[in-house]
């Protein structure tokens, strides 16, 4: 007797001792939104169901009426139990015979929730227990809103809010008389009155519900008949779910963190840039078996995820869709070339300086091709990383140091090359380690902000943190001059490449050789770019090149891009000097070369030395030739197009004098031409060109302006 009187005493001083008011609501669900507020991904709470913890104030008043009429209408005035309901629910339980009436107040359901305990006589005591002691420290209200909050209303919703957002897709605080009855009704049973498969119970219920505030004075008649009236449609709203892989991502790096987050995503660059990644694959798949990839857009401002792509159908479990191809690990080919050339600029070279493109054995005992397989002699820097030659890239990485370059790529984000120099060798130029899509779109992103790199975000409204320079401003612009310079990629690509758009833009690819990695990645000032198209499962696509592959997505992304998120010039640093070059040489240009061109050039690092190479007119006087002296034809910034159904013997054209001299010296591209006189025959050949004639007079070389054309194949 002297022990039970012990735990009764024990008990009823635990009923004393006021509960913390964090532990009378759940944990918030995860709710992931776009930065603009779009839901993206909600994730149950505790694993279990979907909660939005509000304040009693954020819900409709209806609701509290609703719930106290259904569940406990001497709530507020009972400490937490009501004997008055525990003895006319003893006293129905025994005249049926079995269990019809719990008497649980709201206070009792509350701490069950809190406390679960197996529903036996003891559990029952120590949920009353529980409910004195939550009275003794709570007040109404506070009990009332964790209630409120915690309760279940089924389909894997807890709390009123998530509720009212499922059912009726409004916050709680809208909800009418007639919907706030409806849900008060379900907590008693979730399965039998669940809104959506047992419509009929669940209207029943709620006209129970309306009738008993009625009669306890809580509504007028009027009121009563309107809301009798109300029609409800509860449905299931159905839950988004989008851009499923930066979910996934913002999740993990938020830890899971309770309640809204809004991030970085713009839902409205999302959908632009996976559909123009199913575009694309649409038509790669069956000639080029290319089934898959992956696209990252970035803010330049603060590293803000716009857009993350992970693959191009989520749930495509054959072609393995829950890949997420922004962080899988994959060569990138040429890709990493630009953050060579800015090496190398840093170090002392300068984008005119010439390079050889010719047979290379290089360290390792490797022998590197270009990707048409050709050698195009001297070529000049800018050419090189425009044009993506392989081997002056090698022949770069060899004269800056592997190691150097190696520290460069790290220094921008590339965690992934976690081998030493050595493993990689000079290949490492071609791109022979593996990285990630979001460390190379992010370290693209430092050369559109001059050299400076931060870390990807996720959450909007984050300072922006973690900011470092790794290449200098004015290395970083001739790289993106370089990227951004049409005319030195027609070469290789083109001048209508997918490259080519109305606007400032830098770009480049990456192919690795076995056709199983295929990358476009492209920039503003504002925004940057990143495309990877291939197949998760390994397997190599079928001779397709980045400006083929994956450049016709970063097209189309870079379009819509422009649309929502405008773009400017690229800004010219100020210390850069522009000066006219011989595009043969890279020198000044001497009295006789043909033609010249600008470039930009480093403080300190101006040319001095004049081209020697073009001495032709060498012991004639050169002088202005009249107005007249010109090229007829062709026309300056003409475009021819060779015919692939014609053969190549039968394609030229003629050049055309303004003057009728039968010692007419012609020059195509400096080289002078084997015949003579005001109208000769040139056989086409690919590429940009210039072409001007010579006349001497009297001792005097006359020499008229050239005319600059391009050939398309």
């Amino acid at each position: 007797m002297r022990r039970a009187v012990s735990v009764v005493t024990a008990a009823l001083w635990l009923a004393a001792v006021p509960a913390r008011a964090a532990e009378l609501s759940p944990q918030a669900s995860v709710r992931l939104t776009d930065r603009n507020g779009r839901p993206m991904r909600a994730y149950l709470s505790g694993g279990s169901a979907r909660a939005e913890p509000v304040g009693l104030e954020e819900m409709s008043p209806w609701l509290i009426l609703a719930t106290v009429t259904a569940e406990d209408r001497r709530f507020f005035t009972h400490p937490g139990v009501d004997l008055r309901a525990v003895a006319r629910a003893l006293w129905q339980n025994a005249k049926s015979g079995r269990t019809v009436s719990g008497a649980s107040t709201i206070t009792q359901q509350l701490a069950r929730s809190l406390t679960p305990r197996r529903r036996s006589f003891m559990g029952k005591i120590g949920e009353m227990f529980s409910a004195l002691r939550l009275e003794g420290g709570h007040s109404k209200d506070e009990i009332l809103e964790g209630y409120l909050n915690s309760v279940s209303y089924g389909n894997f919703t807890a709390g009123a809010q998530a509720a009212a957002r499922a059912y009726f897709g409004i916050p709680a605080r809208d909800l009418t008389l007639a919907q706030a009855a409806g849900l008060a009704g379900i907590p008693k049973s979730p399965v039998l009155y669940d809104p959506v498969r047992r419509p009929g119970e669940f209207t029943a219920r709620q006209r129970f519900i309306l009738h008993k505030m009625l009669e306890l004075g809580y509504v007028d008649g009027e009121t009563y008949r309107l809301a009798l009236k109300e029609p409800l449609a509860p449905r299931l709203k159905k839950q988004p779910f989008e851009a499923p892989h930066f979910c996934a991502f913002a999740l993990a790096r938020s830890g899971g963190r309770p309640g809204e987050i809004r991030t970085t995503l713009d839902l409205s660059a999302q959908e632009a840039a996976s559909e123009a990644l199913t575009n694309q694959l649409a038509v790669l798949s069956l000639k080029h078996n290319v089934r898959n990839g992956a696209v990252l857009v970035l803010d330049n401002a603060t590293g803000g995820v716009l857009a993350w792509v992970g693959s191009n159908d989520f749930f495509d479990e054959r072609g393995f869709g829950q890949v997420d191809g922004v962080i899988a690990p994959r060569q990138p080919g040429s890709a990493l070339k630009p953050f060579l050339y800015a090496l190398a600029f840093g170090k002392g070279f300068k984008a005119s300086d010439l390079i050889a493109d010719e047979p290379l054995y290089a360290a390792g005992g490797y022998t590197p091709l270009n990707y048409d397989r050709k050698y195009h002699g001297l070529v000049r820097l800018r050419e090189a990383l425009a044009c993506s030659y392989n081997i002056p890239a090698v022949r770069l990485a060899e004269k800056v140091g592997i190691d150097a370059f190696l520290d460069l790529l790290r220094s921008a984000g590339f965690a992934s090359l976690d081998k030493p120099a050595s493993y990689y060798g000079s290949g490492l130029a071609l791109g022979n380690g593996e990285v990630k899509l979001l460390e190379l779109a992010n370290a693209y992103a430092a050369l559109a902000r001059g050299g400076i790199w931060l870390p990807a975000a996720f959450e909007a409204g984050r300072p922006v943190t973690g900011a470092r320079r790794v290449i200098g401003r004015n290395e970083a612009y001739l790289v993106t001059d370089i990227l951004a310079d049409n005319s030195a990629r027609a070469a290789a690509f083109g001048l209508d490449s997918p490259f080519n758009l109305p606007f400032d833009f830098a770009a480049k690819t990456g192919t690795t050789k076995d056709y199983r990695d295929n990358w476009a990645v492209g920039y503003t000032p504002e925004w940057t770019i990143g495309v990877w198209v291939g197949n998760f499962d390994g397997s190599p696509m079928r001779k397709i090149s980045g400006i083929t592959g994956a450049a016709p997505v970063l097209r189309e992304v870079a379009l819509r891009m422009k649309e929502l998120y405008g773009s400017s010039q690229f800004r010219v640093p100020p210390q850069l000097r522009t000066v006219r070059i011989c595009p043969v040489s890279g020198l000044l240009p001497g009295a006789y070369c043909p033609s010249s061109i600008d470039e930009l050039f480093l403080p300190g690092r101006l040319p001095s030395e004049v081209c020697g190479l073009h001495g032709a007119a060498r012991a004639v006087k050169s002088e202005a030739a009249p107005k007249d002296f010109s090229v007829k034809y062709p026309v300056d910034g003409d475009i021819f197009r060779i015919d692939p159904y014609t053969p190549m013997a039968a394609q030229a054209i003629f050049l055309k004098a303004s003057v009728d001299d039968a010692g007419t010296v012609w020059r195509v591209d400096s080289e002078e031409l084997p015949g003579r006189g005001p109208r000769i025959v040139w056989a086409l050949k690919p590429g940009r060109h210039s072409a001007g004639f010579g006349v001497s007079r009297n001792g005097t070389l006359l020499q008229s302006k050239l005319v600059r054309f391009t050939v398309l194949r």
